[in-house]
């Protein structure tokens, strides 16, 4: 059960609620955490990561009712996107179009 899933969860997003996502680098943090698979900013699989390298070279997403487990490489141009809410650590990589405030 993910944190949007979680009927008890009172930080659960509304209907029609954004997430914001966030672009992860260190894919093997992300072990166990439901992510969104892109490739050249287009949405190719949602799954659960099951297993990835320790370089982020590659990750394996469980397979599920509609699709095999599969591997994905970065080579290929792959991104891995998450709530960083329902990350471990929550380490991830964002681009800001504004400067650090320095108060």
């Amino acid at each position: 059960m993910t944190r949007a899933t979680d009927p008890g969860n009172r930080h659960a997003p509304a209907y029609g609620e954004r997430i914001m996502l966030r672009q992860y680098i260190h894919w093997r943090r992300l072990i166990g955490t439901t992510v969104q698979i892109r490739q050249h900013g287009h949405i190719i699989r949602t799954g659960t990561i099951d297993d990835a390298m320790a370089d982020s070279t590659a990750l394996w997403i469980a397979g599920d009712a509609t699709q095999p487990r599969t591997m994905y490489e970065a080579a290929h141009g792959i991104e891995v996107w998450a709530d960083p809410e329902e990350a471990e650590d929550g380490l991830c990589y964002r681009m800001t179009s504004t400067a650090p405030s320095h108060n």
